[in-house]
């Protein structure tokens, strides 16, 4: 069986490109959608943890049937989204990646990896609350 974290690496950004191995320590993924107020939330607090934790990489997973939820989002929108937030990479999701995450129904969820692809933290909204900034942080530090 293939883990999470090597689905996350094989699967593809917006732009087509393969995620690929990072070099970096830990990487931090948010399940998210466009229209969603909480997740533009979490990524002003995660440009804030990036910025003093640069050696993090950052991946967006976007499951087609959130982004279109009620007719709220589309491909464009997350795009334009994307946009804004360079350091941010959008892998769209289909079914077999977006149950490797946990399926989540509420978003944003935030998984966080260390280097070699060992889940340390899942937040999944119908159970767990969003990381705060000093939670997210403490665990990058690896405590």
């Amino acid at each position: 069986m293939v883990s999470t974290f090597a689905q996350l690496e094989a699967s593809r950004d917006l732009d087509g490109e393969v995620v690929g191995a990072g070099s970096e320590s830990a990487t931090v993924v948010v399940v998210m959608a466009s229209w969603c107020s909480h997740c533009r939330d979490e990524i002003a607090m995660f440009d804030r943890v990036r910025v003093a934790h640069p050696h993090v990489r950052w991946l967006a997973v976007n499951y087609k049937l959130h982004e279109e939820y009620d007719q709220r989002g589309n491909a464009e929108a997350i795009r334009a989204l994307a946009r804004t937030v360079p350091w941010l990479r959008v892998i769209p999701a289909g079914d077999e990646l977006f149950t490797a995450v946990g399926r989540p129904q509420k978003i944003p969820t935030v998984l966080v990896f260390d280097h070699g692809g060992a889940e340390l933290a899942n937040f999944q909204r119908e159970h767990r609350a969003p990381p705060a900034q000093d939670e997210l942080e403490a665990l990058l530090r690896g405590r």
